[in-house]
């Protein structure tokens, strides 16, 4: 009888085995591996044509992700996400994993600032897969075991619209209504300059870089009106400079807040950020409330331009974020 038990035991076990595979039920309610998910998606793509439609397949793990759309050849166009849309990658996308996604033959397109890279109807999907996920694994370290996958349809037209940027998956084609609010509906994407930087510059050129075209224009502005009252000030949040014409002798006065005229700066200008400001020419506050020079004409506005901007970094901690508020005798904001 013991013998008879056993036997039957053993005959469930098998039979159980077979039935949920090795783990029982909890195995048996895992979602399918990485690849095998992402190839049934470009399958679905593939398969399903919808007349007037594009079929899209996206994989993301959060803000990473690779996007493909179906062509009308049965190939594959493919995006991974960049940086011009999603700045925040920034922190992601190092120089060496950018060299990484060129290495794996995914080439930056200027239009959204996604990495592209084509795949004729000729290449499995398998293998179209792989390429997905390696690139996703080694150009942005994203987590293969969390991925997640979507198939959507959307109008088969040259520019479909687009997850706006500062949103989530920013620069993904979606038509869906909860996103149109803030879509892109182009065919190319330029940031709003009025916007500002979207990161805080971390160095003095990077600030230069960011404003010193629009300074240089205002201090020439002050030179060819050298015989009227004119004035710029440049508002950082943190402190301003601000500038004028001076007629008698033509030249350029600018002023560097001090903590005289707003307290709140005598945590922020040390004595060693105010001898700064000394070997730069500037005198102490008592002519007027701030420190004070001038600039004589025979230098060029590039020159002070530079200077000033650098001065805001340097001595009063200005990363350019938020933007640079730009306020003339006229009265209003720039």
């Amino acid at each position: 009888m013991e013998g008879t038990t056993r036997m039957k035991w053993m005959a469930w076990s098998i039979l159980i085995w077979a039935l949920l595979g090795p783990f029982g039920p909890a195995f048996a309610d895992q979602s399918p591996p990485s690849k095998s998910r992402a190839e049934s998606a470009l399958q679905n793509i593939v398969t399903l044509v919808r007349p007037g439609q594009r079929g899209f397949a996206t994989i993301w793990d959060g803000n990473k992700y690779v996007q493909c759309g179906r062509q009308d050849d049965g190939g594959l166009r493919c995006e991974a996400a960049g940086t011009l849309m999603q700045p925040s990658l920034k922190h992601v996308l190092s120089p060496e994993r950018i060299a990484k996604i060129d290495a794996l033959g995914w080439k930056l397109d200027p239009s959204f600032g996604n990495y592209v890279q084509s795949f004729p109807k000729d290449v499995p999907l398998a293998e179209v897969a792989d390429r997905l996920l390696q690139v996703l694994a080694d150009g942005y370290a994203a987590d293969l075991a969390q991925l997640r996958v979507e198939t959507a349809w959307v109008a088969n037209e040259a520019c479909p619209p687009r997850n706006g940027p500062s949103q989530n998956l920013a620069g993904m084609v979606n038509n869906a209504p909860a996103m149109a609010a803030t879509a892109v509906h182009a065919c190319a994407f330029t940031p709003k300059s009025a916007g500002g930087p979207n990161l805080p510059a971390s160095s003095a050129a990077e600030l230069i870089q960011l404003y010193g075209d629009r300074v240089t224009g205002e201090l020439q502005r002050l030179r060819v009106n050298i015989d009227r009252r004119v004035f710029v000030a440049f508002e950082a949040g943190i402190g301003y400079v601000q500038c004028r014409s001076q007629t008698s002798p033509a030249a350029i006065y600018c002023e560097a807040q001090s903590a005289d005229s707003w307290p709140a700066l005598t945590s922020v200008l040390t004595s060693a950020r105010v001898e700064q400001l000394h070997a730069l020419g500037f005198g102490d506050p008592g002519r007027g409330p701030n420190y004070w020079k001038v600039y004589q004409l025979d230098r060029t506005d590039v020159s002070i331009s530079h200077e000033l901007l650098s001065l805001l970094y340097d001595v009063y901690g200005y990363t350019g974020v938020p933007e640079l508020k730009i306020v003339t005798e006229e009265g209003h904001g720039r």
